[in-house]
Order: C-alpha cells, then structure tokens, then sequence
C-alpha cells in the first residue's frame, strides 16, 4: 500500500498498522454487538444509556461503508438481496443495522467460501422477506 501512495506523505505506517491491530483485537459479544448496531440505528445515540457515543456524519459514513463492502467479497449480493447496512466478522457474527428501528448482531461460526456465517446470511434474507424495511 506505501508504494502505491495509499497512504498520505508522511505517514507513520507502523502506527497506522499497531492502531489497525488494536481494533481488529477487540472483543465483543454477541449481546454487546447488537448494543452497538443499535447505537448505528439510533444515530449514535446508545439505547441503553441514552449517552451519545457517535456523532450523526461518522455514523453516516460508516453505515455507508457497511453496505457497500460490509460482507467481504459478498457485499454486492448482500446490497441487493438484503438491502441493510451490516458488517460479519470471521469468528461468525453478522452485525446489522436497520437505520431508524433497531441494531441486531446475529453469531453462528458456520462460515461460507466468502467468510460470512452462513446462518448469519439466511436469518437476513429471512427477516428482510418477513419486514419490508
């Protein structure tokens, strides 16, 4: 990425990485996650704490990140066939946000060709058959 000028001049690329890592080393559970992908839905605001913890353009910015490229190399389709923001993690979670309504995080390690929980992927397609959000 430093030789193809991903990176602004001047950038410490080894506390960009140490940063990447640190967050890439969070842990959460399943419970904890659906806290947060609310937070997402209520425009930054944690439903169980009334605090705001994300300011509204970030929370933009990031739900729009989260269809767009959310689910690896299966975004696309997942733009498409469920139409919510969500972003799977590789231990099996699918974290998925329905603006304005609510935040759901959904765990089964099960994993796809594309690392998506692939009971995570079908209770979306599921629920969004059943809600027409």
């Amino acid at each position: 990425m430093r030789e193809m000028g991903s990176f602004p001049p001047n950038t410490d690329v080894s506390e960009v990485l140490e940063f990447y890592f640190q967050v890439c080393s969070l842990e959460m559970n399943c419970s904890q996650m659906a806290v947060m992908a609310a937070s997402f839905a209520n425009g930054g605001m944690c439903p169980t704490t009334n605090e705001i913890i994300f300011e509204a353009d970030p929370v933009r910015c990031c739900l729009s990140l989260m269809l767009s490229c959310g689910l690896y190399d299966y975004s696309g389709e997942w733009a498409f066939s469920v139409g919510l923001p969500g972003k799977s993690g590789v231990g099996g979670s699918i974290f998925i946000v329905v603006p304005n309504k609510m935040g759901i995080c959904v765990w089964s390690p099960r994993l796809d060709k594309m690392g998506n929980s692939v009971r995570g992927v079908a209770f979306a397609k599921h629920l969004i058959s059943v809600f027409n959000w």
